[in-house]
């Protein structure tokens, strides 16, 4: 795949406990998705299904949330390529147009 510039963001939500297998696909596709930035995150809401009692105590779910800069034809790619990897999996995700990126070094 040509490199080509990146136009959208693409952001991926999961629960917690699929973050070491999200993050070893993610990896072992560098064509794709060539760096990208996780960080914990928590899930509200009615469609956040809590897990054990913390959740249930805390009324949140723990999540990861992964960020990537790619090309909206590398976006699809990569969706289908975590669709394939991990059928059924809870991963939720939208897109935005990336209006520039880049590094100041």
């Amino acid at each position: 795949m040509t490199p080509t510039r990146p136009d959208t963001m693409l952001t991926l939500v999961a629960p917690a406990a699929l973050e070491e297998a999200l993050v070893d696909l993610l990896l072992g596709m560098p064509e794709l998705a060539g760096g990208f930035t996780s960080v914990p995150a928590d899930g509200h809401g009615v469609r956040v299904p809590l897990v054990g009692a913390d959740e249930n105590v805390r009324g949140r779910g723990r999540r990861i949330r992964i960020e990537i800069a790619l090309s909206a034809v590398a976006r699809d790619t990569l969706l289908e390529a975590i669709r394939q990897a991990m059928p059924g999996a809870p991963v939720h995700y939208w897109s935005v147009p990336l209006l520039d990126s880049g590094s100041l070094q």
